[in-house]
This record gives C-alpha cells, sequence and structure tokens, in this order.
C-alpha cells in the first residue's frame, strides 16, 4: 500500500506542534532548592546542590565574607543537579570566618527557551520561599544562607605546606614526589608541586628535555601557592637557560616587586628565617638528639631503611623540641652539610 507523501508530512506537522505546546506549561513552578558548602584541601570553596528548576536554568552564586572577601560564579542546573567551580581568594584558600551565600537567577528573558516554556518569560510561574519579585525584570530566585569557615581544615592543610616547603628549602626533590604520591586526591596546586619536583630530579639526572616538559606543563598563567618560585625557574630558562645570574630572593625583590602573601615560597622562607634564628648550640642539640635517635632506630646505622626511620626520627625531634617536621629537618640538613 502506497501512503501519500503530503499525508505524511500533514501528520508530522501536527506531532511537532503537539510537542511543542506541550513543552508550554502553565501554571505554579513550586521551587525547591537545596546547596551546601565544602572545601578542598587547599580551602578554597566550591557548591554543590539539587532542585526542581529546569535543564540549563542559569543561576549565579554571590559569596561574601566578613573580612570584606567577595566572590561570584555562575552556574547552570544540569540534571537537577547544580555544582560551582572552586572559589579563591586571590588563589589562596578562604580564612577562617562567617560567610554568606546568595544565589539568583538571571531574568527569565534570559534564560534559554526551554527553561521560559516552564518558569514563564518574566518567571512569573515560580512559587515558593526562594523567589522574588522585581517590577521590570519579572520573578527571579533569591535565595540566601549563612555558613562558617573554622579554621581546622585550614591547621591540616597548613601541615602539609609546612612539609612541602620544607623539603623545597632543602632540595629533597625525590621525597616530595614519594610524599605527594601518598596523597589521595592532591589538589591542583599539590600537583603543580610534583611537576616542578619532576624538573628538578630529570635534571639532576641529565634528562633535559624531560625536565623542561616537566617545568612547562605547568600553566604560564598559573597563580597559586609557590607561584613565584615556579616563575623564578621558567624566568631563568627562558632567559639565561637555567643559569643563575641572581638568587630567588633578588628575583622576587627586583621582578615580584617583594609581593609577598603567606602562601608563596619567599613568605615561608623570610619566616623560616625568623623562627630560625636559632643559636649554633640550639641546632647541636637537635642535631645531637635527632642522631641519637638514629643510632637507637637504626642500630647505628645497621638497619637504616630511610623511607622508614627518616620520618620517625624528623617527628620525635619536632614533638621534643616544640617545633614543625620541616625545622627539624632543615636544621638536621644544616648542620650535617656544615660538619661534612
Amino acid at each position: 500500500m502506497r501512503i501519500n507523501a503530503k499525508f505524511i508530512l500533514l501528520f508530522l506537522s501536527i506531532v511537532l506542534l503537539f510537542c511543542a505546546c506541550s513543552e508550554k506549561r502553565s501554571g505554579s513552578f513550586h521551587v525547591e532548592l537545596f546547596v551546601k558548602e565544602d572545601f578542598d584541601k587547599d580551602n578554597r570553596l566550591f557548591f554543590t546542590g539539587t532542585t526542581n528548576l529546569p535543564n540549563r536554568m542559569k543561576l549565579v552564586l554571590s559569596i561574601t565574607g566578613e573580612d570584606g572577601f567577595s566572590a561570584q560564579k555562575e552556574v547552570e542546573v544540569n540534571n537537577g543537579k547544580l555544582e560551582s567551580k572552586l572559589i579563591s581568594n586571590n588563589g589562596a584558600g578562604l580564612v577562617p570566618g562567617k560567610y554568606i551565600l546568595r544565589i539568583t537567577s538571571q531574568a527569565g528573558i534570559r534564560q534559554p527557551i526551554s527553561v521560559q516554556n516552564i518558569i514563564g518569560k518574566q518567571g512569573e510561574n515560580l512559587k515558593g520561599e526562594f523567589v522574588l519579585s522585581q517590577e521590570i525584570l519579572g520573578k527571579m530566585i533569591g535565595y540566601t544562607y549563612s555558613f562558617s569557615k573554622s579554621d581546622s581544615q585550614t591547621s591540616a592543610n597548613e601541615k602539609v605546606w609546612e612539609e612541602l616547603n620544607g623539603y623545597l628549602s632543602t632540595g629533597q626533590y625525590a621525597v616530595i614526589t614519594k610524599f605527594i604520591d601518598k596523597i589521595q586526591t592532591p589538589d591542583q596546586d599539590i600537583q603543580m608541586m610534583y611537576h616542578f619536583s619532576k624538573y628538578h630530579i630529570y635534571g639532576q639526572a641529565g634528562d633535559d628535555r624531560k625536565a623542561l616538559e616537566s617545568l612547562y606543563s605547568i600553566p604560564r598563567d598559573y597563580k597559586g601557592r609557590n607561584e613565584d618560585l615556579i616563575n623564578y625557574y621558567k624566568y631563568l630558562n627562558d632567559f639565561y637557560k637555567d643559569e643563575s645570574p641572581f638568587s630567588f630572593k633578588d628575583y622576587v625583590a627586583l621582578y615580584r616587586k617583594n609581593r609577598i602573601t603567606p602562601t608563596s615560597f619567599a613568605y615561608y622562607l623570610t619566616k623560616s628565617e625568623q623562627i630560625g634564628d636559632t643559636k649554633n648550640s640550639d641546632a647541636d642539640t637537635v642535631y645531637k638528639y635527632m642522631m641519637k635517635e638514629f643510632d637507637v632506630l637504626t642500630d647505628y646505622g645497621n638497619n637504616y631503611v630511610p623511607e622508614i626511620h627518616d620520618p620517625i626520627i624528623l617527628e620525635k625531634a619536632s614533638r621534643h623540641f616544640g617545633m614543625t617536621v620541616s625545622q627539624a629537618d632543615e636544621i638536621f640538613m644544616n648542620r650535617a652539610m656544615q660538619l661534612r
């Protein structure tokens, strides 16, 4: 049996028209919205949430803090869920304190057509406690809640960076890679330190190609922990082929105009110098204590396994003298070098 082509086209047109009409829902749409905050290991903020708002609806997240901090991120509803990108304080983590999150929606007329068909061109179908009315723009989402950032996360994160910076300051790049390998979900900044350490490891082995690949796998516009240290070595490679016409401190003073933040390596060195203004007799005491523990633990070196015994000895010295592990490690390395 032959079917008339015109009949088929007419049938499809009716079906498409029916589908289009069915998308344009009318009546009230009661908004459901739940959002929670979270922090990564570097204390940068992000939000996740669930909602019945239509797919692809555009929302704006505005965050303010009692210390004057403010930030804004756009999110889009995706299958009943929303998730923001990381929110930082100029690349650094957020400081402890109270914060307020406010979620608003873009005007209905600026939403995708599929969203307008559900909420209305001016959001007129939106109902519920999370809806506010604007005289010109119509109805929009208006969701607000406050939350606090405790200092417990900061303490744990800073302890990791104290260790990393201590290893960096003494050039223990192989130790750094092993240290990072043990972190289950290293954030971006820690991953950059892994690439930076690989740059030195390959360079020391004479593999310049792999060394530069590791260094330049760090984005050129990277802004984060120890960016000053990374940029220093990139600068040397770009202009001096890794020679050192001036020190890292000179680079920070001349080319970064002494812009030292708490997340910079220059800040760590300055802080270490202030804390580590230990008298030679004090350093000798720490060194002798560690050597004594070394002899006891390893039977005077006969059973020495660096991966096992070094962390134990450093931890013992840290607790005994009330200093960080990296400070104990730095004292030991400095005294060992002097006694060579």
